[in-house]
């Protein structure tokens, strides 16, 4: 660790452990789930408030594509002259990389400064409040927002974690623009087992008199929810169709043409030029998300760990030549190995399954069980090391080859750091 982090990486430890302290989890509880709303709302009203001296909030919600179109949006607006803030989740190779102002991350420094500064208010809350202490996550967004309040954003722009009616973003006053994007299957246990129940949880961020963007692409049945729940409190709903002309974007893939074109509706509606609508979007990027980080061979990260992320990964491909592709994956433990690779297994010509080591509250899937549950008769190995896997892998790997790393972003961010260290990151506070 280069010392001139270590009050960054004391203040990483302390709030990655809060975890193993066992109290009501949001990613756990279906039921009175209010609950994690009404313990953030404390917490805040302890720090004085943040949320409530930012001018404007844009949400962005769905279960796909949520963080490119919040980095779009926020590109937009950077190019556009605004003090735009952007607070994402979750991160990929280190904690700064969630809460952003214009061009450069939240510091190091000012980011431990935070933790430091919100530590006995956390105590007190553990000590003394019927809710007890809050969430990592809702710690995180505690100090995005006020990052965001203390740097006098003229815009915040939110993404959400999960769900989005009782998600801890969703503390904001009304937004002058909420996005959801493409409502599909995840977090089923939590969230429903239909569209139609995912989609109302995912319709929760949508407030009195907000302006509400979401793809035409989406069910018909998600977009019936949508209409109802903005008629019911006067908010207005746009459906918004794939552009006609393609965006000239760094994100590649069909998917990020639609969320170019609902990142470029809310720039119209703020008042954005063409210009600044053109440039942000071209600007607008993100690690993990089908980069392509190595050539000869062709080595890809991308942190999709769904069912539609993955389809999109497949889509993706389709568009590349290569001669052999060599496949490494991970999940975390509540995944479903089977459903989630179905389609790209086929194109593997070699699998290693493997897992994430650096995350410390989540837990991945057992590598020999993962194997197992793919069902496949292509070559397969199995490591519990995921840099043996890269090293080994690129080792047989010839120039016209890929080597796709997917099915997890804690996975794909652990496996980054071999081509971009954490400490670049930190010291250039950019991605």
């Amino acid at each position: 660790m280069p010392q001139h982090f270590d009050r960054y990486y004391r203040a990483v430890t302390y709030l990655e452990s809060l975890p193993k302290i066992q109290q009501p989890d949001y990613l756990q509880a279906v039921a009175g789930r209010r609950f994690f709303i009404e313990r953030f709302n404390v917490f805040l009203r302890a720090l004085g408030n943040p949320e409530k001296k930012i001018k404007h909030f844009i949400h962005v919600g769905g279960t796909s594509g949520k963080g490119s179109v919040a980095t779009m949006i926020h590109e937009i607006l950077t190019h556009a002259g605004y003090t735009t803030g952007l607070y994402v989740s979750p991160y990929v190779t280190t904690p700064i990389e969630k809460i952003k102002v214009n061009t450069l991350l939240i510091a190091p420094d000012i980011f431990a400064r935070y933790v430091e500064m919100f530590s006995p208010v956390i105590d007190k809350l553990y000590r003394h409040s019927k809710y007890g202490r809050p969430s990592w996550f809702e710690i995180y967004t505690a100090i995005a927002l006020q990052y965001f309040a203390d740097q006098r954003v003229d815009y915040a722009v939110l993404e959400v974690g999960l769900g989005g009616r009782f998600d801890a973003t969703n503390v904001i006053p009304a937004p002058i623009a909420a996005v959801i994007n493409t409502v599909d299957f995840d977090h089923t246990d939590l969230l429903g087992n239909t569209l139609t129940k995912i989609a109302k949880e995912k319709a929760g961020i949508i407030k009195r008199g907000s302006v509400v963007y979401t793809p035409s692409t989406n069910h018909r049945n998600v977009i019936r929810v949508l209409q109802t729940t903005t008629k019911k409190i006067n908010a207005q709903l746009h459906v918004i169709k794939p552009p006609k002309t393609p965006y000239s974007l760094q994100l590649h893939g069909k998917a990020q043409q639609h969320n170019a074109a609902l990142a470029a509706a809310v720039g119209r509606q703020l008042g954005c030029s063409k210009k600044a609508i053109t440039a942000g979007l071209q600007a607008a990027w993100l690690p993990a998300r089908f980069e392509i980080i190595q050539k000869k061979p062709l080595v890809i990260l991308d942190g999709g760990h769904n069912k539609s992320k993955i389809e999109t990964v497949v889509k993706n491909l389709d568009h590349l030549t290569y001669k052999k592709l060599y496949l490494i994956i991970a999940l975390t433990k509540s995944r479903n190995p089977a459903a989630i690779f179905k389609t790209l297994i086929p194109k593997a010509t070699e699998i290693i399954c493997t897992r994430f080591t650096a995350s410390t509250h989540h837990v991945p899937y057992p590598p020999l069980q993962l194997a197992k549950k793919i069902k496949t008769n292509k070559p397969l190995t199995v490591t519990l090391d995921p840099f043996r896997a890269v090293r080994q892998t690129l080792s047989r790997a010839h120039a016209g080859d890929c080597v796709l790393i997917t099915g997890s972003l804690y996975l794909t961010g652990e496996l980054r750091t071999y081509w971009r260290s954490e400490a670049a990151v930190l010291k250039n506070r950019a991605l």
